[in-house]
């Protein structure tokens, strides 16, 4: 009777011991987790403590990083969400989404779109990255845990095609609150300005429209391959002379004889654009202009009318300097390219609260951490052992110099898409037909055949124990 009695104190304090376990577990994760209010004012919602679990992170020094920022910060060689502490509250946080179905607290197609875009970005990033030659384990595991996770949540918050075309289109919101000027004023270089007619076919403005190519990248192919497809990248030009005088720029390199000549390096086969292209004049301005994609609850991947975000050069004065040449500090690469950048931005809190089209100016004086072509080590871990790395962080917008520090043409990495073999740019001939719908093409296109979102249908289409 005595050992019939213990098994049954025994059998009874199990479930008890599990679930004080379960709430120090809870009450662990909850400690960690740095507050977030982007998807409702209670900081405890299971949406803001998802986006504070695997897109917020902070340093050894107390800074935050990626509290409303348009990509993760999240590099190649990063180990964060892959190791302990950050991955359990990752796979824990993940779970509880899962099992309270909790998609269904908020049914605004706006933030369920963000939400859905954003989880991507880290879905892809799993399968980008790599630090076994680094002498750290291939984290299959712990990936695979993530990638099923995100596969099904992002499963559950698609949008109906007709949802997604719904969407706002916050560029339109953000020229109509007036909130920006609309044209460059040189008398004021420092004021930002966000153009109304972009995506006006007959605006002073032209489009570039890539070249029908099943597997190109579109116009800006850096910017594509950057974020794998998630989103599409435009690119607009405009000349003193407006979209007349742009058209005939366009024309006169595409009319070029020699657009192509030998890399000055004896043996090597490979060709570079000619220097001496006709460039254009003073006062011309050049705008990448950055979409979101999303996939819809039936698997096809679609356009967005949402701006991510509007890049804008300005070219003060045509320089002789020559591409990609750097000399002296960021400063003075700035200056020597002639140029004055600028850049207007999404930010969720914005967005939400509809204000501005959720669209903000860079202050010229901002920095954040770079992920553009950032191929190597978590930006944060070297700073926390390095903490003098810190003092070299430049200005987003001087950072654009690095990709553009030629004078005129020599800046003008979109050039190639204007010379023969490529398509002749020519007036649309309806409105409803321009660069911006070709250049989504273009990225949903290569995202196609693209390894991740292979590997994402796949999880769909297998049995899951998380439906």
């Amino acid at each position: 009777m005595r050992q019939i009695a213990l098994l049954a104190i025994v059998l009874l304090l199990v479930p008890i011991a599990t679930i004080l376990t379960f709430i120090r577990n809870v009450e662990g994760h909850e400690a960690h987790s740095i507050a977030v209010t982007l998807y409702d004012p209670n900081p405890q919602h299971l949406w803001n403590r998802l986006y504070a679990a695997l897109f917020v992170r902070e340093d050894q020094r107390g800074t935050i990083y990626g509290d409303d920022s348009l990509d993760p910060v999240l590099w190649i060689h990063s180990r964060h969400l892959l190791e302990s502490e950050s991955h359990d509250r990752a796979v824990h946080v993940l779970d509880e989404f899962l099992q309270t179905h909790a998609e269904k607290q908020i049914g605004d197609p706006l933030k369920r779109a963000m939400l859905q875009h954003d989880l991507w970005a880290v879905f892809d990033w799993t399968v980008q990255q790599s630090t076994e030659h680094l002498g750290d384990p291939d984290y299959a595991t712990e990936k695979l845990a993530l990638q099923t996770r995100l596969a099904e949540m992002m499963r559950r918050l698609s949008l109906t095609p007709d949802e997604i075309k719904s969407l706002p289109d916050n560029y339109k919101q953000g020229i109509t609150s007036a909130t920006f000027a609309t044209e460059y004023d040189p008398t004021h270089r420092e004021q930002p300005f966000l153009p109304p007619d972009f995506f006006d076919p007959h605006g002073s403005w032209a489009g570039i429209t890539p070249s029908p190519d099943f597997e190109d990248l579109g116009v800006a192919k850096m910017h594509t391959f950057n974020v794998s497809g998630r989103s599409s990248f435009l690119v607009f030009v405009r000349l003193p002379g407006g979209h007349k005088a742009t058209m005939d720029y366009f024309q006169t390199l595409w009319n070029f004889t020699e657009p192509w000549v030998p890399v000055p390096h004896p043996g090597e086969d490979q060709v570079t654009s000619n220097p001496d292209l006709p460039s254009f004049p003073a006062g011309t301005e050049m705008a990448l202009v950055r979409r979101m994609n999303l996939f819809d609850n039936k698997g096809n991947l679609v356009t967005t009318p949402i701006t991510e975000s509007v890049q804008i050069r300005v070219y003060r004065e045509i320089t002789s300097t020559l591409e990609r040449y750097f000399s002296g500090n960021w400063a003075d690469v700035v200056r020597n390219s002639g140029q004055e950048f600028y850049e207007i931005k999404l930010t969720r809190s914005l967005l939400f609260s509809n204000r501005n089209g959720g669209l903000r100016a860079t202050r010229r004086d901002e920095t954040e951490l770079p992920t553009f072509q950032q191929q190597g080590q978590d930006e944060i871990e070297e700073m926390d052992q390095n903490p003098d790395l810190r003092k070299g962080q430049l200005p987003v917008l001087q950072a654009c110099a690095a990709c553009h520090s030629g004078g005129g043409v020599r800046s003008f990495n979109s050039r190639d898409a204007l010379f023969r073999p490529n398509r002749k740019q020519v007036e649309a001939e309806q409105s409803d037909y321009g660069s911006i719908y070709s250049g989504d093409n273009s990225a949903i296109d290569w995202k196609q055949n693209r390894y991740d979102w292979g590997l994402l249908n796949g999880y769909w289409r297998a049995p899951s124990p998380l439906r």
